[in-house]
């Protein structure tokens, strides 16, 4: 799996992340979140609006997001019905999963 480059932005509240070295040829907005496409039909880059309060959900507060290390997402395709999006977000003193359910029409 290749690296990933990430920004958070406090003002417009977006967290954004991609693949590194990747291209976006396509990008479909679902709610909150606009998913990137590459080349091959490949998500390579997700952004979410409201990312604090998103992630606030699952115990991340809006200053812990200026402290992220790392940042990657992995695409489980197992449901055909479903693609579950989990990010792995590395803090200074921990490791956090948060998982992002999109359903696929």
């Amino acid at each position: 799996m290749g690296k990933f480059k990430f920004d958070y932005s406090e003002n417009s509240d977006i967290l954004h992340i991609h693949k590194n070295e990747k291209t976006t040829k396509g990008s479909v907005e679902l709610g909150c979140f606009t998913l990137d496409f590459g080349e091959n039909k490949e998500i390579v880059g997700l952004e979410i609006e409201h990312a604090s309060e998103f992630l606030n959900k699952s115990g991340i507060n809006k200053k812990s997001l200026k402290s992220i290390q790392y940042i990657k997402f992995i695409i489980n395709k197992k449901n055909p019905k479903e693609r579950l999006i989990s990010l792995n977000i590395k803090f200074p003193n921990s490791i956090r999963k948060i998982d992002v359910p999109l359903e696929v029409a």
